[in-house]
C-alpha cells in the first residue's frame, strides 16, 4: 500500500466504478427504451389518421408503405448518439460492427416474426394485431439477448414482462370489438405506455 492511496481503499474504488459503469449502462438502454417509446407509439397512430385520406391519391399506397420509417430513423438518430455519448464516457469505441450488426440483425428479426404471426393467425387478423403480437414478442427477444450477451441482470424481467404484457393487450384490443382505428390507436397507447414504464423502471433501477 502507499501512503496516500492504502490498497484496500483502492479495491473499493475500482468496485465502485464497476458499479457505476453499469448504472450508466442501464439508463442509457432506458433512456433508448423513452426514446423508442415515442416512435412505437407513433406508427400505429399515424397508419391510423393518414390511412382515410392517403387511400385516395395515387401514390397514397407508396406513402403507407414508408410511413413507418421517420418514425424509426428519428428514434434511431437520437438513440445512437446516447450510446455513442454512452461509449464516449466508458472510453470506448463509440460503435462496434457487433453492435450494429445486432441492430439490424432485431429489424430484419422483427419481419420474420410478423411473417409467422400473420401466417399463423390467418386473414382475420388484422395489420394492428399482427403488429403488437410481434412487438411484444420482439420485446420480449430483445431482454434475453441483452441479458446473455452483455451479462445484464437488470433488462431481463422488465423486458420480458413488458413485451408479455404487449401481447396480451393486442389480443385483448382484438377481442374487444373495436373498429379498426380504434385497434390502431389503442395499440400505439398501449406499445408506447410499456415501453416508456419499462425505460423509466430500468433508469430507475439504475
Amino acid at each position: 500500500m502507499t501512503e496516500d492511496f492504502p490498497a484496500n481503499e483502492a479495491a473499493q474504488a475500482l468496485s465502485e466504478i464497476g458499479g457505476y459503469d453499469e448504472t450508466l449502462t442501464a439508463r442509457t438502454f432506458g433512456l433508448n427504451l423513452m426514446v423508442f417509446a415515442l416512435a412505437i407509439a407513433a406508427i400505429p397512430i399515424s397508419y391510423t389518421a393518414a390511412d382515410p385520406w392517403l387511400t385516395n391519391y395515387d401514390n397514397g399506397s407508396l406513402a403507407l408503405a414508408v410511413l413507418w420509417l421517420p418514425w424509426i430513423a428519428g428514434a434511431v438518430i437520437i438513440t445512437a448518439t446516447l450510446w455513442s455519448t454512452h461509449s464516449i464516457t466508458r472510453g470506448q469505441e463509440q460503435q462496434s460492427l457487433s453492435e450494429r450488426a445486432l441492430g439490424i440483425g432485431f429489424t430484419v428479426l422483427f419481419f420474420v416474426i410478423a411473417a409467422v404471426v400473420s401466417i399463423t393467425l390467418g386473414s382475420d387478423a388484422t395489420i394492428y394485431t399482427i403488429m403488437g403480437i410481434t412487438g411484444g414478442i420482439l420485446t420480449a427477444i430483445i431482454g434475453v439477448v441483452f441479458y446473455f450477451v452483455y451479462n445484464s441482470r437488470w433488462v431481463l424481467t422488465p423486458m420480458i414482462v413488458a413485451g408479455t404484457a404487449i401481447v396480451l393487450a393486442s389480443i385483448a384490443i382484438r377481442l374487444g370489438d373495436l373498429s379498426l382505428t380504434g385497434e390502431g390507436f389503442a395499440l400505439g397507447l398501449v406499445q408506447g405506455c410499456a415501453y416508456f414504464v419499462t425505460g423509466w423502471i430500468i433508469t430507475y433501477r439504475g
